[in-house]
């Protein structure tokens, strides 16, 4: 990225049909998530996406951040116990436990997999693989003191828009009720390891 027409790039359009026409008539691929007013064309959003993914931002960037910042801060895509230690020490609010759904290494670990470790060092979220009550469930079980959801919403709003996004919201809070019962946990918040199966 950017698309740049090499004889290379020439040969592997023309050799796909389908793709070329579609790029003689309406251009090269765009990043339609990245676009913004000020980011319209591909090389905007190339030169954006390379910012966001920024590979030398370091722990004393966010000491610098958490100065400055006088609102509450939470990092998120945090893998490790030792790395959630270190942005409560450099005063993080909250940690989200996150491998980014798997989209920059599809080798790491599931969030909930790795929860166990984190109790006891602050404010914990996860988020990635929550798709049902029960998951959300399983996580705060597991430690957790809250849960990010996306997919299943973004599904609701897909189909009916807010009203649909309402309504995943409310079939969530349904089966969360249900699972609690069904494990015959009262509320929420005596959630433990022992509703897992491990102490």
């Amino acid at each position: 990225m950017p698309l740049r027409y090499t004889p290379r790039t020439m040969f592997d359009i023309l050799t796909h049909p389908r793709c070329a026409v579609g790029i003689f008539k309406s251009g090269p691929p765009k990043l339609a998530n990245l676009a913004t007013a000020t980011a319209s064309s591909l090389d905007a959003q190339t030169a954006l996406l390379r910012r966001e993914m920024d590979a030398s931002f370091s722990w004393d960037d966010l000491a610098r951040l958490r100065d400055v910042w006088p609102r509450q801060l939470v990092v998120k895509g945090i893998c490790t116990p030792r790395d959630a230690a270190r942005c409560f020490e450099i005063g993080a609010n909250a940690v989200v436990v996150s491998n980014h759904g798997g989209r920059q290494l599809d080798d790491a670990a599931a969030p909930i997999s790795i929860l166990g470790g984190f109790q006891g060092l602050g404010h914990v979220l996860i988020d990635g693989g929550i798709r049902r009550g029960s998951d959300v469930v399983k996580a705060l079980a597991s430690g957790a003191h809250g849960v990010l959801v996306g997919r299943s919403v973004l599904y609701g709003l897909a189909a009916r828009g807010e009203t649909g996004a309402s309504e995943a919201l409310h079939i969530l809070v349904e089966e969360i009720d249900r699972t609690l019962a069904l494990v015959g946990c009262p509320d929420a918040s005596r959630l433990s390891n022992a509703f897992v199966g491990h102490e």
